[in-house]
């Protein structure tokens, strides 16, 4: 049976929707002063009356610039962008941490065990234009048990929680 979502759940779910509105009203308001003052730069290119395109311009970046980093999902986006000289297909693994704060109940991709926290690995394929990913093209999540995810981590060596002193302090905190 699916929980009903929180208040601040709802909330922040409906902010996000007023700000995505918001968005792209700015970033439609922006493309429709940016061709205006383009247009008024070609007509009154080399006289006095050069000033008024000249703001209507300046105001349209404003306004473009406000559009994309108001928008939730044009900011998730951006979050995610590489090199600017990708194009194209692009291949990502972006890693996380799962922990039991967020009430789900897991598989281990490894050894198959049960979980509440962990590491979360997803997996991107998208498309790419000068490193803004434009749209997702397949996207996968692989989850590890933390003894597992100290193995797969380079780097990192596996620990025995007998051997660990933080470890042996948290169970004698714990009795």
């Amino acid at each position: 049976m699916p929980t009903k979502p929180s208040s601040v759940e709802l909330a922040d779910t409906v902010s996000d929707l007023m700000n995505g509105i918001a968005g792209w009203l700015l970033i439609g308001l922006g493309t429709a002063a940016f061709l205006s003052g383009l247009g008024g730069a070609i007509q009154y290119a080399g006289t006095t009356g050069m000033v008024v395109p000249v703001v209507v311009l300046l105001f349209s970046f404003l306004f473009l610039t406000s559009g994309v980093l108001v928008n939730p999902r044009l900011r998730r986006r951006l979050d995610r962008r590489h090199e600017v000289s990708r194009f194209g297909r692009v291949q990502s693994v972006d890693s996380g941490v799962l922990s039991e704060s967020e009430s789900r109940v897991e598989s281990c991709t490894n050894c198959g065990s049960t979980m509440r926290q962990g590491l979360v690995r997803r997996y991107r394929e998208e498309y790419t234009a000068a490193g803004i990913p434009l749209w997702t093209l397949s996207e996968n999540c692989n989850f590890y048990c933390s003894s597992c995810a100290t193995e797969e981590l380079p780097g990192i060596p596996p620990t025995n929680p007998e051997d660990d002193p933080v470890s042996e302090r948290v169970v004698t905190e714990v009795e």
